[in-house]
């Protein structure tokens, strides 16, 4: 019983609750920054003739993406692991935000490199 009480204690103190949020909505942000950088970043990369700021960010942003599938991860196993049951409660909450947040990470992984295949293989400067 004292181990339930001390993981809910966890899951609700503020930090348990920012590696919740970090988990789960750290993918999608890290993919909308690099994403806007990138656009931002293409005309003076053309202009330079140095696509290394494109893939600097697309690096960066990867690396975001997986540690916040990390995050998740560590967050979801501390809660127990398992699905998220149909119970209210900061335990419940907690297995959903990591599962919510490993799964928007894979997805956020492949749309990152899905993005990054054009700019390896064909040159981003071509329309300008």
């Amino acid at each position: 019983m004292d181990e339930v009480r001390d993981e809910v204690v966890r899951v609700t103190e503020p930090r348990g609750a920012a590696r919740l949020w970090f988990g789960m909505m750290g993918a999608p942000l890290a993919w909308a920054l690099g994403f806007g950088t990138d656009y931002g970043l293409v005309r003076l990369a053309c202009a330079r003739q140095n696509m290394i700021p494109l893939h600097l960010v697309t690096v960066v942003e990867l690396a975001v993406v997986v540690a916040a599938g990390v995050v998740a991860h560590r967050e979801w196993r501390r809660a127990g692991g398992g699905e998220p049951a149909e119970a209210g409660g900061p335990i419940p909450r907690s297995r959903f935000m990591g599962m919510f947040g490993m799964l928007a990470s894979a997805f956020f992984a492949l749309l990152v490199l899905a993005q990054w295949a054009p700019k390896l293989f064909l040159n981003p400067c071509m329309g300008i």
